[in-house]
């Protein structure tokens, strides 16, 4: 199981985002990280209380489902925090994140740091869609958090959480 959900977002962007070693493209966009991996993404209507879900079922590929009536920002950051869940259980041994179910939902909770799988989860969904050199790299040009925000597709709230875990703010 990956310990650092920082180091698991910087392989997996190696992997299938950028996989020819040439500088990673942004905005990065979670969904098609996901398909890469085999992992289908869906927009549903769900409970306002759900922004999205992870669904494992023994012998099915995973989904990921985004609730339709979020903003596009919160879409993207919900299904890399479903991603988050589904690369830490697939770095399980051999063949036992296959027979796996599951079902994860990413709601209000989710935020509140209680939850170490949770925190986790949210710690990979930010170094995926912001990652660490590539921010430091842009926020030379950007200095601004709702201008930064804005190059990486994703809510200011996320990008000054982001900065101020770099020790840019």
């Amino acid at each position: 199981m990956p310990q650092n959900p920082e180091k698991a977002a910087k392989e997996l962007l190696t992997a299938v985002w950028s996989p020819t070693g040439e500088d990673i493209p942004y905005p990065i966009d979670p969904a098609k990280v996901a398909e890469r991996l085999g992992v289908k993404v869906f927009k549903a209507d769900l409970t306002q209380t759900v922004s999205g879900m992870l669904i494992k079922q023994p012998a099915r590929d995973p989904e990921i489902f985004l609730n339709g009536s979020d903003s596009q920002n919160r879409q993207r950051f919900s299904c890399a925090h479903e991603l988050g869940h589904y690369v830490k259980r697939t770095a399980l041994p051999d063949g036992a994140a296959e027979e796996m179910e599951y079902v994860d939902f990413r709601n209000p909770l989710s935020a509140q740091g209680l939850d170490p799988e949770e925190v986790w989860a949210n710690q990979f969904a930010a170094a995926l869609l912001m990652p660490r050199e590539l921010v430091k790299s842009v926020h030379k040009e950007f200095q601004n958090p709702a201008a930064l925000a804005a190059e990486f597709g994703v809510s200011t709230d996320a990008m000054n959480f982001r900065l101020q875990n770099l020790g840019l703010l």
